[in-house]
């Protein structure tokens, strides 16, 4: 995996990173560090990403669309605008019940 897909000071629009594509999870890296991933996907209908307990925490920010977001087995839905901040103790998923494009920082806790 690259550190960056991007240049550095270099503008770019998160809407028009990524496409949807039929029956897919699409993701881009934005920067990929030791301690900080940040990602953008875009999910089209009914595709889930599961995560398992780690030692990571999760922020996602919905950046179109809506999605639902599992933390153990309770569900949140999410529309355009809203964050969420998944601990890494938790098991959770997050599921397309319509397309949906997000960023997701995944932060190394303590």
């Amino acid at each position: 995996m690259k550190n960056s897909e991007f240049e550095e000071s270099t503008i770019f629009n998160l809407l028009d990173l990524l496409s949807y594509s039929s029956n897919t999870i699409q993701v881009k890296n934005i920067v990929v560090g030791n301690a900080c991933v940040i990602q953008v996907f875009a999910f089209d209908f009914g595709k889930v990403q599961l995560y398992k307990k780690s030692p990571f925490s999760r922020f996602i920010y919905i950046i179109e669309g809506k999605a639902e977001v599992v933390i153990n087995n309770n569900s949140t839905f999410m529309q355009t605008g809203d964050s969420i901040l998944i601990p890494g103790t938790a098991s959770s998923s997050i599921e397309a019940n319509l397309p949906f494009k997000m960023i997701c920082t995944t932060i190394k806790t303590d």
